[in-house]
């Protein structure tokens, strides 16, 4: 069988992650990378394998891969359609975009040249979301919905995750993982509001930060349910991670994605299940079996369904300055 050989459009620390779990995989070779900083190329591809392009476009038409990861900062979004014209597969990392502007105009052209195509939602390959979807079918149906990304605030003076404008803020970045989820597992939500603010970090630890350390949005599912994500990067180390807990008619779910837990609520009784699954590697295995075949059911996030989540928080983050609640389903179903 010949090798899948993937490109990599950003060779940061989520570009290096997926190029450890894609080298554990037969027939897979990493093609070569691109990125603005050389010194973190040169690292990249001294590491992996392959060649140092100067732009994605030479990377493109001299290094041929079969695939391109799209692993660059959600700011430099949108010059991956040079790939997906020439018909090339992409896994684009979340967000997808910082506006739906941009996704927009990413989703005419997937849609247009009809690539495989996957999104880095990485939950959605857990065994343990199987088994929480299980679970929900037979304990229907859902009345609320509470979701949370906490953590500590660790990013260094000047990395573009502190400016909005540069990472979309928390929300956007890093709790669109609870948002995504909490869609996987209860369905579409088309009502949002929010509170959003910059409580500690501007005032106490970089001046110069942007995006928000404390947020709280409340959906309403198409179902009726109720939902609520909150997230805060002002929290401590011993006092952090990530999570969805559904509850429903006949039993609740609490699922941990930063401990790989799922504990099953029944009357008075709960059962908790460990994973040790590596839902990187598999998102990734299945995003190469597609590309090798051509068949895309494996896949569990699209960028067509990865905008709907981006919809939501960008809304979030709208409401928030707005002060009121808007329904939402601009993305074309």
């Amino acid at each position: 069988m010949p090798k899948t050989r993937i490109g990599f459009f950003g060779c940061g620390g989520i570009g290096s992650y997926h190029a450890e779990r894609l080298k554990r995989l037969e027939n897979v070779e990493i093609a070569g990378g691109t990125d603005t900083d050389s010194q973190r190329l040169k690292t990249f591809v001294d590491r992996f394998g392959g060649v140092p392009y100067r732009s994605l476009d030479e990377m493109l038409s001299a290094g041929r891969p079969d695939a391109v990861y799209a692993t660059t900062p959600p700011f430099a979004r949108g010059p991956e359609v040079a790939a997906i014209e020439k018909g090339i597969p992409v896994f684009f990392e979340k967000p997808v975009a910082l506006t739906m502007s941009k996704a927009e105009e990413l989703l005419r052209a997937v849609r247009s040249h009809g690539v495989v195509n996957s999104v880095g939602y990485m939950s959605r390959y857990m065994d343990l979301v199987d088994l929480a979807k299980e679970q929900i079918s037979k304990g229907g149906p859902i009345s609320m919905v509470q979701g949370e990304w906490i953590g500590s605030f660790h990013f260094p003076k000047g990395h573009w995750w502190v400016y909005k404008d540069k990472g979309g803020g928390q929300l956007i970045e890093q709790t669109t993982h609870a948002v995504d989820l909490a869609r996987y597992l209860a369905g579409e939500a088309n009502v949002v509001s929010a509170q959003i603010d910059n409580l500690v970090v501007n005032k106490f630890i970089d001046p110069d930060a942007t995006a928000e350390d404390t947020s709280m949005v409340m959906l309403r599912f198409r179902s009726g349910a109720i939902g609520t994500i909150t997230s805060s990067c002002v929290s401590q180390d011993s006092y952090a991670g990530w999570g969805v807990k559904v509850f429903a008619k006949d039993v609740v779910l609490d699922y941990s994605g930063s401990a790989k837990t799922l504990k099953v609520h029944r009357g008075n009784e709960v059962r908790e299940v460990r994973s040790k699954m590596d839902p990187y590697f598999e998102e990734d295995r299945v995003f190469v079996e597609a590309v090798r075949t051509g068949n895309t059911d494996g896949i569990r996030s699209t960028f067509e369904d990865a905008a709907r989540t981006l919809e939501l928080t960008v809304a979030a983050n709208g409401m928030s300055e707005k002060g009121h609640i808007v329904a939402q389903g601009t993305v074309e179903r």
